[in-house]
């Protein structure tokens, strides 16, 4: 038996932009809120690592991975950064709603 808590939520890819010499660097994110959000937190109790980061296993359809979660100041919740390969082999992008399940 698993001690595994899973957590499911619908949220939007957004990206945040910056610069790096001549280029700029994206990287794309979708932000847990809410209910979902408060229900992580209370269960990360003791869990989190170096910037209150929280190791997870994320999927999004078929698309499995092992990543960490990141408080979000300013929406109060979590981000879940979104890397290339994960958006590639689910055919998402910026904009784009995607139901995403998380397990801690």
């Amino acid at each position: 038996m698993s001690d595994r808590k899973s957590f499911t939520f619908t949220g939007t890819i957004w990206v945040w932009q910056a610069r790096s010499g001549e280029k700029p660097v994206c990287w794309f994110f979708v932000t847990v809120e809410g209910q979902t959000a408060a229900e992580i937190k209370l269960a990360a109790l003791g869990l989190t690592a170096g910037f209150g980061s929280l190791p997870v296993r994320a999927t999004i359809g078929v698309t499995t991975w092992r990543t960490s979660i990141f408080p979000h100041r300013e929406a109060g919740g979590w981000i879940l950064p979104l890397k290339a390969a994960v958006r590639k082999s689910t055919d998402v992008g910026e904009g784009d709603a995607i139901e995403v399940t998380l397990e801690i």
